[in-house]
């Protein structure tokens, strides 16, 4: 019986990363090209695993510029 990627960790898609930081089309594009931005291209697909996507947001804050 062979195992598969998703036996090790699960990927989130640019639908559902939207759908979790409730932020449009375009605005999730722009994450997913950052280069900072753990993620991977699958096919045309951009994929993000629940484990880095959790990381890279517990790093990183935003500060009021007043």
């Amino acid at each position: 019986m062979g195992t598969n990627i998703q036996t090790f960790c699960n990927f989130l898609t640019t639908s559902d990363v939207m759908k979790i930081l409730g932020i449009g089309n375009k605005t999730c594009l722009e994450l997913f090209h950052r280069k900072d931005f753990p993620c991977v291209k699958v096919g045309r697909a951009f994929k993000i695993s629940e484990e880095n996507f959790r990381e890279y947001f517990k790093t990183r804050r935003v500060y009021n510029e007043n």
